[in-house]
Order: structure tokens, then C-alpha cells, then sequence
């Protein structure tokens, strides 16, 4: 099958647009992205500037872009990725006309980010990172065959090359929200090291890169340089702590570099980690807290269960796994 990957416009599924679209060649498809990430600068200061005028001028130059390579390419399915920019009903109604299959992997928490509401109806799949009550939301919207489809771990990605920098005692990599910043105000661990935009604006001494985003390659280094990485979900309570239900990107990454990790309980987890085995989880600030400092000097601990959760991954967890999954849905 002929497929088109639209990748995101910007934020952590421009990687992900990446990697499912080299999985697709992987596992015997022709497989193309069509990468917006270009439009990024152009998007980011229409945030903050939001003229009308430019607006237009952005969104007609995004259509475009579309069009030409759907012309070009004439695909017969397309999946779009979370903040990808396939936001127009007019546009999918045509695609669907035309017999090509379309498709929308929403890899964010549907209670944080609503904008499903406008575009699930104009799927034929909506590949989703949560399942009940979001489903029968999803069908409530008009949205077509909810599909459970978690995130993975790009093993076809080239590895980072040996580096000379120290190790990182404990380390976290991810935005700021509520939660965590509640988290980081109360753990009280001097060799924390913090990395993610935003945290240039909150006064922890532990932020080592604030003012911007960690790049693909950086995350991985800083997974692999780590003894325990820290993997708090996101939130927008300042105390929620181990409520959630989906299973974050990084908790695949960590897992499949090889890399240790001590993550908060999700509802999902056991579906594809053992915590009592391949990553602790906790429902509980203190639990963590004990398990950093215990951790942080038990390296055979540390060494067995990051072997045991990288098995996983390789065995259920890539996106070739993934790629195989939604072939057998749509083919």
C-alpha cells in the first residue's frame, strides 16, 4: 500500500511522524512523509502574533504544500499524527471521495487537548493513546473505528555515538506542567538534573536546559547517561500523581534504549510493563521519593530491570510493531 505520513508542524510527534513512516518501508510498504516541520518558525510566531492576514497566508501555504504532494504522490491511505496539520473537513471529504483511506494516530491526552472534537469525525481510524471513557467520546463525535494504539520505540533510528560526558545521577527530561513542578519543588536531590522548555521560569536549581526544546538525539543521551531517569506524566493537577491512564512516548524510549526508569502509576502500564519487573511505578510522591534514593546506589537493581524492560520492547514494543498493526486494521 501506498502511504502518506503527515508529520506534525512542531513538538514530539515531529519524531514520531518519522519513525512510523520508516516502519512502514520496514515491514514491506511504500511509505513517504510529508514533513511540516519547516513550518515551524512561521507557526510559532503566529502564537504569539496572531495576525489575521499572516494566518491565511500560513494556512493557504500549508494547504498547498498538501495538495501538491497528494497530487504528486497519490496516496492510497494517509495517516496524520497528533498536531499534524490535516485539520480541514472539506479537505478530508475530498480525500475520502477519492477512495483513500485516511487516518489519525492522537498521541495526547484527549481530556487536555479537545481539538479531536472537530476532526474525528473525518477519519475512517483514530488510532488513540487511551481507551475508555475517550472511545465512546470519540463516537459521540462522529468518530469512526477508536483504536487502543500506544506509542513505541524507534529501533531503526541510528544510535548515538559514544560520548566522554559524565553520567547524570538522576535526571528528567519533559515540560513543565503542574505536577511536576510540584514534584521537583518537593524532592529534595541535589544530583538532579532537569532538561525541557520551560523551566527557565520556575527558580529550581536542578534546570539544566530551560529556555528551549531537547532535541531527539539530546533525549537519548541524556536517557542513556542516566542511572535513574525519572518518567513523571503530565498533569495539570499539582498534586496528581499516579491517576492517569495512558503511557507517555518517553516510557517506550527510556525502556528501549536500555536505560532505567522509575515512572508514576498509569492505568495502562500492566498492559505492556511489568512494574514489579521491568519499570517501578508508584502511586505515591514518597514511594518515588524512596525509590530514587534507593535506585540511584543499586546498580544491579537498576542494570536487571532495564535489561528486562528493553526485552520488552524489542519483542512487542517498536514501531514496526505498530506498523504491522495498522495495516491489519485498513488493508
Amino acid at each position: 500500500m501506498r502511504i502518506l505520513v503527515v508529520g506534525a508542524v512542531c513538538g514530539g510527534t515531529v519524531p514520531m511522524g518519522k519513525s512510523i513512516c520508516n516502519a512502514f518501508v520496514a515491514v514491506g510498504q511504500e511509505a513517504s512523509l510529508l514533513d511540516f516541520s519547516t513550518f515551524e518558525p512561521q507557526f510559532l510566531e503566529l502564537r504569539v502574533s496572531p495576525d489575521p492576514t499572516r494566518i491565511q497566508v500560513f494556512m493557504d501555504s500549508v494547504r498547498k504544500r498538501l495538495l501538491d504532494e497528494i497530487i504528486s504522490y497519490q496516496p492510497e491511505m494517509i495517516l496524520g499524527m497528533a498536531q499534524s496539520p490535516l485539520n480541514n473537513p472539506g479537505l478530508l471529504a475530498a480525500f475520502r471521495r477519492a477512495g483513500i483511506k485516511l487516518c489519525y494516530w492522537f498521541v495526547e491526552d484527549g481530556q487536555l487537548f479537545p481539538y479531536w472534537k472537530a476532526i474525528a469525525g473525518s477519519f475512517d481510524h483514530f488510532f488513540t493513546i487511551q481507551q475508555e471513557p475517550f472511545f465512546t467520546e470519540l463516537k459521540l463525535a462522529g468518530g469512526a473505528n477508536p483504536y487502543y494504539l500506544p506509542t513505541a520505540f524507534d529501533d531503526l533510528a541510528a544510535p548515538n555515538g559514544a560520548t566522554s560526558e559524565p553520567a547524570i545521577p538522576v535526571s528528567f527530561v519533559g515540560a513543565p506542567y503542574p505536577n511536576r513542578v510540584r514534584f521537583f519543588e518537593k524532592l529534595d536531590c541535589h544530583s538532579l538534573q532537569i532538561f525541557g522548555e520551560g523551566w527557565d521560569q520556575h527558580q529550581n536549581p536542578a534546570v539544566r536546559i530551560g529556555n528551549r526544546r531537547v532535541s531527539e538525539s539530546e533525549c537519548r543521551d541524556i536517557y542513556g547517561r542516566s542511572l535513574v531517569n525519572i518518567n513523571l506524566h503530565s498533569s495539570m493537577d499539582p498534586e496528581g500523581f499516579g491517576t492517569g491512564d495512558f503511557v507517555n512516548p518517553r516510557t517506550f524510549e527510556i525502556a528501549g534504549l536500555g536505560a532505567f526508569q522509575l515512572t508514576d502509576t498509569r492505568q495502562l502500564l500492566p498492559l505492556h510493563f511489568d512494574p514489579a519487573g521491568e519499570i517501578p511505578a508508584f502511586g505515591q510522591w514518597e514511594a518515588m521519593r524512596a525509590a530514587i534514593e534507593y535506585f540511584s546506589t543499586h546498580a544491579d537493581d537498576r542494570n536487571a530491570f532495564a535489561a528486562s524492560a528493553r526485552r520488552r520492547v524489542l519483542r512487542e514494543h517498536t514501531y514496526r510493531h505498530r506498523a504491522l498493526e495498522i495495516m491489519s486494521l485498513v488493508s
